[in-house]
């Protein structure tokens, strides 16, 4: 008879949407250090280098992902577990789908085209939710799609105010991009279904087991990949590298190791209500601009032009996810207030 890996833990919790925001905001947080902290290595490095170091930071934090002993326990019952295999190789093929179509967007379309793919996030996200897991838009479906759309558009502004081009010049960029790029619209999806899947087939296990076994197996795929393709090539790398490996380094432990933790335990957090979750990721290109002006006296590329059109931005964004916030948790107050009572 067939048994279930998975470990008989208790029933799900009902959504508690007061954490839900705080880690949703957490990783918005550490998710906008990965442009600038890897935006020297993604000028001075080669793209197998990039993803080599990228692979060897995620498994630099493995360790510090089963910091507690139900998570070590749960990552060797994931990997021993003949019934995930297939599961850990879909996420990689989701995981895969996601960087080259990253890599499209990044290589052909203008960069604003690209801010607004990546800032779709909420939408696709709220539509893997319905799909993979039968979860309804965000409630209430106005305030959601209203302040999506006020921030989508403050989150445009902020990326607006840091291009440096005259107005005529930059409409017939954006128009000749959207005509002729492969801008990759759907390339958030992945993102957001690699988050809903492991919630769907690892929510019973720690999340930092469930990320640890992904990273791993990515690992094991990419880092061979890229050394069998580098093999008998000249080595690039100088000690002048140094410094935008570290940094690059750093910014993938936070963003794609603490990121994605506090990503997956936001949708634990609100039983994988994903368009919730991802609407704070707004705040992303904001949260960005101000770590890009802290490092900018020492990596000049990173200079930010704090114009009234850039605050102005900031403020459209922060208003509705505010807003939005407000609408969440009174209706969790208003859901859990017949209970409040009970002894």
């Amino acid at each position: 008879m067939s048994k279930d890996p998975a470990p008989n833990r208790s029933k799900e919790p009902a959504p508690d949407y007061h954490l839900g925001m705080a880690y949703a905001l957490l990783t918005a947080a550490l998710l906008a250090l990965q442009e600038p902290f890897s935006a020297l290595a993604a000028r001075k490095l080669s793209a197998l280098d990039f993803l080599a170091f990228t692979q060897v930071s995620l498994l630099l934090s493995i360790p510090l992902l089963l910091a507690r002993p139900r998570g070590r326990e749960d990552f060797i019952t994931i990997l021993t577990t003949r019934a995930y295999w297939p599961k850990l190789l879909a996420l990689l093929g989701v995981g895969g789908a996601g960087l080259a179509l990253y890599d499209v967007a990044l290589s052909s379309a203008h960069p604003i085209i690209t801010a607004a793919v990546l800032n779709l996030s909420p939408f696709w996200a709220a539509l893997v939710a319905r799909v993979v897991s039968g979860r309804s838009t965000p409630r209430p479906r106005s305030v959601f799609v209203g302040c999506f759309l006020a921030a989508f558009a403050g989150a445009m502004i902020v990326a607006f105010s840091q291009i440096e081009a005259d107005p005529s010049s930059l409409k017939r960029d954006l128009l000749y991009s959207l005509l002729h790029s492969r801008w990759a619209l759907p390339m958030p999806v992945f993102f957001a279904l690699s988050g809903t899947l492991v919630y769907e087939w690892f929510r019973d296990f720690d999340e930092g087991a469930a990320i640890s076994a992904n990273f791993l197996v990515s690992a094991a795929v990419l880092i061979p990949l890229a050394l069998w393709v580098a093999h008998g090539k000249s080595a690039s790398l100088t000690v002048d590298d140094a410094p935008a490996i570290f940094l690059l380094l750093i910014g993938t432990l936070a963003s794609s190791a603490a990121g994605r933790l506090f990503y997956q335990a936001a949708l634990t957090a609100t039983s994988n209500d994903n368009g919730f979750v991802t609407m704070f990721f707004l705040a992303i290109p904001a949260i960005s601009a101000a770590v890009s002006w802290a490092l900018s006296g020492w990596l000049t590329a990173l200079r930010v032009d704090a114009s009234e059109t850039f605050f102005e931005g900031l403020l459209l964004v922060m208003a509705p996810l505010a807003v939005f916030s407000y609408f969440a948790t009174r209706r969790q107050a208003g859901a859990s207030a017949p209970n409040s009572g009970a002894v």
